[in-house]
This record gives C-alpha cells, structure tokens and sequence, in this order.
C-alpha cells in the first residue's frame, strides 16, 4: 500500500509530532514492502531533516511541494487551504490513501484520507467555551468528519467523545492506543545528573508535562502543600515543565518545590526513573503518554479515574477523582510512606506498558487503511 502524510508539522516536541514519527517508523518496520510518502514544505533544510530522521527506513520517501496552513498567514489561510488540495489531487493519483495525522493543522484535504483526531478538549472544557480554539474546532471537526474515510483516535474515550458531539457524521471510528517510545526503560539513580536540578540525593514526587489548566497543577501544589511538613521535608515535588512560563512565577519560591524546564529526554527518563511516583491527575487527556513512559521507567504512578487515563493505566496505577485535593493528597501520602505500595506499582505498571507498542498500532492502523480504501471504492 502507498500512503502519504502531510510532514510539514511533525518536527520538534509535541505529543501529536511524536505519534506521527513513530508511527510512521513502526509501519515502515512492519510492513517493508510498502511506500510511505511523507509530503513537506519546499523547506531544504525540513526535507533534510526528515530524510535524515527516516534514513533506516527503505519504504519512506520525502517530498516537497506541499504548503503549510499558516505559509499565507492567518487571513489567507483558505488560499493555502487551495493550494493544498490542489497539491493532493496531483498526488494522489499514485496514493491509495492519504493519513493526517494533525488534521486541524493541515492545508487542503486530499479526496481520500484518514484523520487522527488525539482529543476535542477546545469543544469539552467550559473554560475554553468562548475562546478562539473552541470557534476553530466547532468549524472545521465537522468537516473533517463529513470527508474522512475513517477517523483514528488514541483512545476509546475520544471515539466515544465523537460519537456523541457528532452522532451522524463519521463513516469508521476506531481507536487505536499510542504507545511510549523504547528509550523509556529504568535507569540507576544518577546523583551526579539530578544534582544539577537541585535534587541529588532526594526523593521526589514528580509531574512531567505543559502548563495547561487541563494538567491541574494548582491542585497537584494544593494537595502537596497539605501533606505533613515532616514528608515534604523527605520527598519533595518537582514539576517539569513544557510551554508557556505564566505558572512558573507563582510556584517557584515554594518549599521542597523544584519548577524545571528545558529538561532534554535523556535526563526525563533518569526523573522518571529516580522519582517515588508520577503525579498526573490530568483532568481531561486524550491519551495521556507521561503515563506509560513512567510505567516503562519503574516509577509508580497517581493518575486520574477518568477521560482516556484508565484506559491507559489499568489497574496498574492508583486512580484518584482528578477535582478531590484530599484524594491526591492520600495517594501522594501512601506513596511517600510504603515502599511495599511503591514496588507494587512498579512491577504492575511494567506489565501494563508491555500491552501497548508501535508494532502493534501499526499493524491496527494498516488494518484500517484497507477498510477505508475498500470503502471508498464501493
């Protein structure tokens, strides 16, 4: 099967750039016969990049040509929305399909495409009712569902979502669950590496993840502050931090709290490795990725009992109502004071983590494509 992607915006951080990467490596791993055309700006330095990053690759190829949504800026964006359709119906008359896997951020659709849809919180959360995001998702999720062949999401939670906002609109749902990448695995504790964030030598419950009212990290720093001053002293709070710095100013100049940031992913997986537990009571995730990274690392982890969470902790982690100070501050107590609770979660976490791997989303996500390409020849 020949598939393209739109690759102008998968460089770089994020959860959404990640999964496509991967992604697009484990069906390039698994299914070798294939052709993965990954489509891109007219950017030499992007197309370096990306056939650098996919070199072990034999079945990708990078092509330019393709131009980003915002290249005409915001006020001309339907232009770049033009020119990219026109781009497509050039493409793929030698695809079989197209998958995009950031379709909110894409420039033109294709006339045969799978869309990635990783959450809808811009249209669930009431604080964002009024906001421009939410204006953008009520107008283009409705298209996106009306033309996509099928619609992929990270989690059960987010089909469901969909089914319910957009009862009559997609042809396939189907959730396939994104997996944590393998340089996740359990490292020794190095003092030599946390000492340069202020924390060799001590334990530490751990956050990792953006600054986002959806991470509720008022109420992970509430329900912190309310543990007895004699376990804070033992086992403080470090919050690794992603986006933008409007938080920072308010928690730095805590006690036994440690705000960090520019953390490189090599120094991630000594924290998660290192820390008493991941603390990620998030109160709405699509996935919720931090999770299985933590699982693979040997590090416990507090999370919340709803959204995708479940689905992705099992019972491998100590579920708590993500809006209760009072249940983060009990899991966080349990955790710092029984190391039986804390090896428990250790060993039940990597068996959970083992369920999920690219390999095995790729093989569900080409399962996909062939429905969606036989659909769209019926």
């Amino acid at each position: 099967m020949r598939v393209g992607f739109d690759a102008t915006n998968i460089l770089g951080h994020g959860g959404i750039k990640t999964y496509a990467r991967e992604l697009i490596k484990a069906l390039a791993s698994e299914y070798q016969e294939g052709k993965f055309i990954l489509c891109t700006t007219n950017s030499c330095s992007k197309k370096e990049k990306l056939r650098r990053l996919f070199e072990k690759y034999p079945a990708v190829e990078v092509c330019t040509g393709l131009p980003h949504a915002k290249m005409l800026g915001d006020r001309l964006r339907w232009l770049s929305g033009l020119l990219g359709a026109l781009y497509w119906r050039k493409l793929e008359r030698n695809l079989d399909l197209v998958h995009l896997t950031d379709p909110y951020s894409a420039a033109g659709y294709p006339c045969r495409f799978a869309v990635t849809i990783h959450d809808l919180f811009p249209l669930t959360r009431d604080e964002l009712s009024n906001s421009r995001l939410n204006r953008f998702y009520k107008r283009k999720t409705p298209q996106i569902l009306r033309r996509a062949e099928a619609v992929i999401t990270p989690s059960q939670y987010i089909a469901d979502e969909i089914k319910k906002l957009y009862p009559n609109r997609a042809r396939m749902i189907c959730a396939v669950p994104e997996a944590a990448d393998s340089t996740f695995q359990p490292l020794n504790r190095d003092d030599s590496i946390l000492s340069g964030y202020g924390l060799g030598r001590i334990r530490y419950f751990l956050f990792v993840g953006r600054v986002d009212s959806r991470k509720n990290l008022q109420r992970i720093i509430d329900a912190y502050d309310k543990l007895e001053v004699e376990i804070r002293e033992k086992v403080h709070l470090a919050l690794v931090l992603s986006g933008h710095n409007s938080l920072e100013a308010d928690f730095s100049e805590k006690e036994y709290l440690h705000v960090l940031r520019d953390v490189p992913q090599s120094d991630i997986i000594q924290f998660y490795s290192s820390a008493d537990a991941l603390v990620f009571p998030s109160l709405d995730e699509g996935f919720g990725l931090p999770v299985l990274e933590a699982m693979q690392c040997g590090c416990p982890v507090i999370t919340s009992n709803c959204a995708s969470l479940p689905e992705v902790a099992g019972d491998a982690a100590i579920l708590v109502d993500p809006e209760s100070v009072g249940d983060i501050r009990s899991a966080m107590k349990l955790l710092a004071c029984s190391e039986e609770k804390r090896e428990e979660l250790r060993n039940q976490g990597a068996d959970q983590a083992r369920r999920f791997s690219w390999e095995k989303a790729a093989r569900e996500t080409m399962n996909i494509y062939s429905k969606a390409v036989d659909a769209s020849l019926e």
